[in-house]
């Protein structure tokens, strides 16, 4: 009902253009207008065309890869610890905070190269990156997430159905507002709509999920596990903290504290190369594993505990029977008593694994890290130099320059890499979709393929896929039609998309989300294996048919 609406909406708003063309008219525009093609503002290169085709296009594809890792550096050591005092300034909830200035900040790489496609290079380089950076969070990522978690991670149906809805609503509005290559600022803003409603959303989630569950589950004995938005599935922690017990919510003494948001567990992509972080927890930080499944444990325990306190209607009499025929989890507690249990579970966790070090310059040991400490040295040095560490006490005073001053390096960045991917492509005569559907795409995304895998292997199976799916609302709500939205409104004309199999393509990123649901379901929402090298192959099969699609293999439909 609300994608039919949004779509009555985009219609009156298209009736009003004088150039409107029929409600459904995939067609190309008319062959009586044809289309102005801009030359990309980009400076002229230092190569010649045949300097280029001897190999030194080599130099502008270490380029990209530089830029890549510039754009992951700026974002996770500035970016987002400057979003973060934002939040704490501004007093904002975790939830809120999540699907809005976290989301951007892992996002930026992706608007910032749609915005410099839509106003520099004036092609679908935008585009082709956020879609294909899309479908890489959703099938790749997961898949990535399944295979390296150490245990098969368990996933509750709220955040993906939750997530997914308001995804496959913006994907069939994208589609609709690419039915005649022409974007406009209507169609921009309704797009960008929808991540205002998202975040309103986000703002009353936990108050839809409880009575949307309350009313599902009425006149029902569901399975309720102390890991739903509290602790890390870990081991034979999570087979023992099951327990059968009434759809009553427990009552507790206070109100209950949201889990702590996916930024506080991302890790910076230049920690992982050089510093202190293992990314496959196998060294110092199977402390921080070892703390956090005793955490479990003992969260386990309160969960059960609370369980079996009578409730009006006799349903704590029903839960007390289930509970008792509960595993017991064996818990070495301190002082040998049970007045520990009522620590705040949440907050302990919270505390455990965020990561408020100040950006680290020293000299490392050891021979591999102290070349990749010279490699990054002429990204770092000039970041550290221009922007304020807002992880100190001084630096957080000036959180405004670092909050602006990274996102002139991100764009200045964006600049770099879009042009450098461009003059590549066009040596390799690969059209600058191609570029951004496949390179680009998974270049931007791998510091957020780090951060999920880690996330998984902590055991928080449902903050990975969140986080996958809910970056891509972002590009999509935000990163594509901000940049159309306010190239409408600067230059009066609607924004050409040029792209053949574009349409095509987001629709097939609409079909691997359905398969994506489909494949969580068959498996049971278990995290295992089998689920990782689907979504591999589904991610390939991706690949192989949008380049069909864009080389002319296949024929998309809409054509």
């Amino acid at each position: 009902m609300g994608g039919a609406l949004l779509l009555a909406l985009l219609a009156a708003a298209r009736a009003s253009e004088p150039n409107a063309t029929d409600l459904w008219d995939f067609a190309s525009p008319s062959p009586s207008e044809p289309a102005e093609e801009k030359a990309p503002l980009f400076p002229t290169d230092l190569f010649t065309e045949e300097q280029r085709r001897s190999g030194a296009v080599l130099f502008h594809v270490i380029g990209m890869g530089y830029m890549f890792v510039a754009l992951a550096i700026v974002c996770d050591e500035f970016f987002v610890p400057a979003l973060d005092v934002i939040i704490e300034r501004l007093a904002i909830r975790d939830d809120v905070a999540g699907a809005t200035f976290m989301a951007a900040g892992g996002s930026a790489p992706e608007l910032f190269t749609s915005i410099i496609g839509v106003f520099v290079s004036f092609d679908d380089v935008g585009i082709g990156t956020i879609v294909g950076s899309a479908v890489f969070n959703i099938l790749f990522v997961i898949g990535a997430c399944a295979l390296f978690s150490r245990t098969t991670l368990s996933l509750t149906w709220w955040p993906l159905f939750r997530d997914c809805s308001f995804y496959s609503v913006s994907l069939l509005v994208l589609i609709y507002c690419f039915r005649d290559s022409h974007i406009y600022w209507q169609e921009a803003l309704v797009l960008f709509s929808l991540y205002g409603a998202y975040v309103l959303f986000m703002r009353w989630n936990q108050p839809v999920e409880r009575a949307l569950k309350k009313l599902i589950y009425k006149n029902k004995v569901t399975r309720v596990r102390s890991t739903d938005q509290l602790m890390p599935t870990h081991g034979n922690a999570t087979t023992s903290s099951e327990t059968s017990v009434g759809t009553n919510p427990p009552t507790t003494a206070g109100p209950s504290k949201p889990a702590p948001p996916a930024a506080k567990f991302r890790h910076g992509l230049l920690q992982l190369m050089i510093h202190t972080i293992d990314p496959m927890h196998d060294g110092e930080l199977g402390k921080v594993d070892e703390k956090a499944t005793q955490l479990h444990a003992i969260a386990s325990l309160k969960v059960l505990l609370e369980a079996t306190k009578p409730t009006a209607g006799g349903a704590g009499a029903a839960a007390a029977r289930h509970t008792a025929q509960a595993k017991e989890t064996p818990l070495d507690l301190p002082n040998g008593g049970l007045a520990d249990v009522q620590l705040d579970v949440i907050e302990e966790i919270g505390d455990l694994d965020e990561d408020t070090t100040p950006l680290d310059m020293s000299w490392p040991s050891g021979f591999r890290k102290q070349i990749t400490y010279l490699l990054v040295a002429p990204i770092v040095f000039p970041l550290w130099l221009s922007l304020p560490d807002t992880r100190t006490p001084r630096g957080k005073k000036l959180f405004p320059i670092t909050f602006l001053g990274s996102i002139i390096w991100i764009a200045f960045f964006s600049y770099l890499m879009v042009w450098w991917a461009n003059i590549a492509g066009a040596t390799a005569h690969i059209p600058p979709e191609v570029m951004g559907l496949t390179l680009l795409a998974a270049g931007t995304s791998v510091p957020d393929l780090i951060t999920s895998v880690i996330v998984a292997r902590k055991g928080f199976g449902d903050m990975a896929v969140s986080s996958s799916v809910g970056s891509n609302i972002f590009d999509v709500t935000v990163g594509l039609p901000l940049p159309w939205l306010l190239y409408g409104i600067i230059y009066g004309e609607p924004v050409q998309v040029n792209s053949k199999g574009m349409v095509c393509s987001i629709v097939l990123l609409f079909a691997m989300l359905i398969f994506v649901i489909l494949s969580i379901a068959c498996f049971r929402w278990k995290m295992n294996k089998g689920l990782g090298f689907t979504m591999f192959l589904l991610y390939f099969v991706f690949v192989a048919v949008s380049l069909g699609l864009e080389y002319g293999y296949l024929h998309c439909p809409s054509e």
